[in-house]
């Protein structure tokens, strides 16, 4: 079925916005709330993005950039708010700590994800792994490490590490080390930039997602990382089932009693030790494609705060995706060598390339999908400009760190007019 078809007739629809509209995420979710007849909008940096080109968009917002502007991100998003009287606030990226940062009403009180404190608790690798512990369940060993010095003694015991900062995100700044050692010159801990030394565990990948509300799990997707472009970054997806993952989430649902939003994790489950959370993306990642074509994630979306209440909500219990429902991003699949890992697993590639719906393509809904190349060509304009890797570009202008929130943007703020200078500076 496609994405854009057969709309639900639906007395009570949302003007929903989404927080960024140039990933793949961000226009499979489009689709899904627009086949329950909700009316979408997207902000985003980008002038051009696939969501400006979906029939499942009503309107296309360009806002600056919160990497470097965000108090004028934050304004943009109100003005939004406001002109398009939004009901629902689905946060797709980073962008989501700089929207939460602002404890601007305007903002949190439509918004669809934890307040800003435990934001940070859960996107923080060694925060993270103190709340597993505290909440007893198992996680790898970890140290914290605020200086090469740490990171030193991190590797004076046997084992190999994980060392990489406590804000980073994918495979960025990963470096696989062991005892003895030199640590590479890009490691940049400091005391304004914690790292975190974590175990090191081989075994299989595991992703999931989540919607959570009042300590319950409300969606629930899981797929093995199985095909990847670099190592990380996953581009088939394959719903399965798996018992303990879906206890290890329910407990963590569970010691949030108060808390909304979306969860993922990424899970390794080692021979010897069974399953355990690495880290936790606090947003809307890669599980939500598992749901594409179906109104059940939307569903679930619109079942409770933030969104304004209705007569009947829409569910009540947790949905997950059909079992083996699969999903891949084509252009990724098909940068796969086969020299890489032989025939066999060949094969198995090109049954599941074959096999599966690409995420951004829709019969229903094709100007997306043809306008690629142009949307490439502009993409390609950027990192010429910026200097930067597609990868890395794709996601610049979201990210969020310390150094850039909007904490620090106020200081420097008030530096630049002159607030708080002495009677002798002023007179």
């Amino acid at each position: 079925m496609s994405c854009c078809s057969r709309r639900r007739k639906n007395p009570h629809r949302l003007n929903i916005l989404l927080t960024n509209g140039r990933f793949p995420v961000s226009i499979d979710l489009a689709r899904q709330l627009h086949v329950l007849s909700h009316t979408v909008y997207v902000v985003d940096p980008m002038h051009y993005h696939v969501c400006r080109f979906s029939r499942a968009v009503k309107r296309s917002t360009w806002v600056p950039t919160p990497h470097i502007d965000a108090p004028g991100f934050i304004a943009a998003v109100k003005k939004v708010i406001k002109q398009s009287s939004i009901d629902l606030i689905i946060p797709m990226h980073e962008e989501i700590f700089y929207l939460a940062e602002s404890k601007d009403p305007e903002i949190v009180n439509r918004m669809f994800a934890p307040p800003w404190e435990v934001l940070l608790r859960l996107h923080n690798k060694w925060t993270f792994s103190q709340f597993l512990s505290d909440i007893g369940l198992q996680a790898p060993k970890a140290h914290l490490c605020k200086s090469r010095a740490d990171v030193e003694r991190a590797l004076q015991g046997p084992g190999e590490w994980a060392v990489k900062p406590v804000f980073g995100r994918a495979a960025s700044k990963v470096f696989h080390l062991k005892q003895g050692d030199r640590i590479p010159d890009g490691c940049d801990v400091s005391e304004d930039n914690h790292y975190i030394a974590q175990e090191w565990i081989t075994g299989q990948r595991y992703c999931s997602y989540m919607l959570i509300r009042a300590g319950r799990v409300q969606a629930f997707s899981l797929y093995p990382v199985w095909e990847t472009i670099d190592g990380s970054s996953c581009v088939y997806f394959r719903s399965i089932a798996h018992p303990e993952v879906e206890k290890y989430v329910t407990a963590i649902a569970t010691a949030l009693p108060d808390v909304g939003g979306q969860l993922a994790f990424d899970f390794i489950e080692a021979e010897d030790r069974g399953m355990m959370a690495i880290e936790c993306n606090p947003r809307a990642t890669s599980g939500i494609h598992l749901f594409s074509g179906t109104p059940l994630l939307a569903q679930a979306f619109v079942s409770g705060h933030p969104a304004p209440p209705i007569p009947t909500h829409y569910t009540t219990f947790t949905v997950i995706p059909p079992q083996g429902a699969s999903r891949q991003l084509a252009p990724g699949m098909m940068m796969w060598k086969r020299s890489e890992r032989g025939w066999k697993a060949y094969l198995l590639h090109m049954k599941r390339l074959v096999g599966s719906k690409d995420v951004v393509f829709s019969g229903r809904d094709v100007l997306p999908s043809l306008m690629q190349p142009f949307l490439l060509t502009s993409y390609y304009e950027i990192c010429r400009e910026r200097g930067l890797s597609l990868p890395d570009m794709f996601q610049w202008d979201l990210v969020w760190e310390p150094k850039t929130s909007l904490g620090v943007a106020a200081n420097d703020e008030r530096r630049d007019s002159g607030v708080g200078a002495s009677s002798n500076e002023a007179s």
